[in-house]
């Protein structure tokens, strides 16, 4: 039996973020640890010299997912700090804990420009 599979591809139109919190470099791995602490481990991102920790908005709901069809993605929560250069690592105590080089994405770039652009007002 020989189905055709379809490929679609759907951009992301827009990210809603409800809360941004700027943190010191040693604030956010702090946040961090405690996060790892209770089990939660989260991605640290980098892009266009920030670093990020991206916490997502967890609803569950017809109404939503119809959103997340039209493009549309929610963040309950951005904490990030300001890291010129990118580094893959971060030694904290006797871990090391990796940074995802986010270059590459659009997205990601995007929202650290708007973030960037937000501390200046």
């Amino acid at each position: 039996m020989n189905e055709e599979v379809v490929v679609e591809f759907r951009p992301i139109k827009k990210i809603v973020i409800f809360e941004t919190i700027k943190l010191s470099e040693e604030e956010l791995f702090q946040r961090l640890r405690l996060l790892a602490m209770s089990g939660q481990p989260h991605p640290l991102n980098w892009a266009e010299g920030l670093l990020f920790l991206m916490v997502p908005f967890y609803i569950e709901g017809d109404s939503l997912f119809q959103e997340i069809k039209k493009g549309i993605r929610f963040w309950s929560t951005v904490m990030y700090t300001p890291m010129p250069q990118y580094k893959p690592l971060h030694k904290m105590g006797g871990i090391e804990i990796p940074i995802i080089d986010q270059t590459p994405s659009y997205q990601f770039r995007r929202i650290a420009q708007e973030l960037k652009r937000k501390k200046s007002k």
